[in-house]
């Protein structure tokens, strides 16, 4: 128990007493779901933590028109919700789905306003998550320009994928990829034909299958 707790991102640091003193006074609810579940779904309210331990999980992000798609491997151990559990704007982003058994723990939103006011260290690892995930996106809108279509689109990917690294699939048409880079659909066919010969993703019927992010940033397109 202590061991799985440490290795959570929001309990790094703290000492065994601390972890003690939560085990007996907060209540947390470990458990093991079957594949094909649905963990979260997006736009559904944000009532409290989940946190992914072990498992394979796949995150889902859908535009907000439901045209298109990002799916992308879940890295663990992960926390779900931390952006969303407070503010105006507390409703899920993503749709996680389990592909195989997976162990949750599952945290209550009292609970964790809890645990932010008792400890000093659990308040500063959800500072240290929450300022992390701004800048990162922040940064996204300073980063060079890119000089060809192929770069455009590699920027595009890059901007809407949540961990710029492992196996993504674009379910998304490239008719569709066009009118967001306005290009006309035979450019942005040349140009991911021309991708799926350098080998950096392969195209499929409406979908773009990448199987590995780190390799298309690392090219010279």
């Amino acid at each position: 128990m202590f061991d799985t707790l440490l290795s959570l991102p929001l309990f790094q640091g703290l000492g065994h007493a601390d972890l003690t003193r939560i085990l007996e006074s907060t209540r947390l609810e470990f458990e093991t779901v079957a594949a094909g579940t649905t963990i979260v779904q997006q736009d559904q309210p944000c009532t409290g933590l989940t946190f992914v331990l072990q498992g394979d999980v796949t995150m889902s992000t859908s535009s907000a028109d439901r045209t298109w798609s990002v799916e992308e491997k879940l890295a663990m151990p992960a926390v779900v919700g931390m952006e969303v559990l407070y503010g105006s704007m507390r409703s899920h982003r993503h749709t996680l789905t389990t592909r195989g058994e997976t162990r949750l723990l599952q945290m209550d939103k009292r609970t964790v306003g809890a645990l932010t006011a008792y400890f000093e260290v659990f308040r500063l690892n959800v500072m240290n998550l929450l300022t992390t995930t701004i800048v990162r996106r922040d940064l996204l809108h300073w980063l060079p320009a890119e000089k060809n279509l192929k770069g455009r689109i590699r920027g595009f990917m890059r901007a809407h994928v949540q961990r710029p690294a492992g196996h993504k699939v674009f379910c998304i048409s490239q008719r569709l990829l066009g009118t967001y880079l306005g290009e006309d659909k035979r450019f942005i066919s040349r140009a991911l034909h021309e991708m799926q010969q350098a080998g950096l993703l392969l195209l499929n019927r409406r979908s773009i299958d990448i199987p590995s992010f780190e390799a298309l940033l690392s090219a010279q397109l």
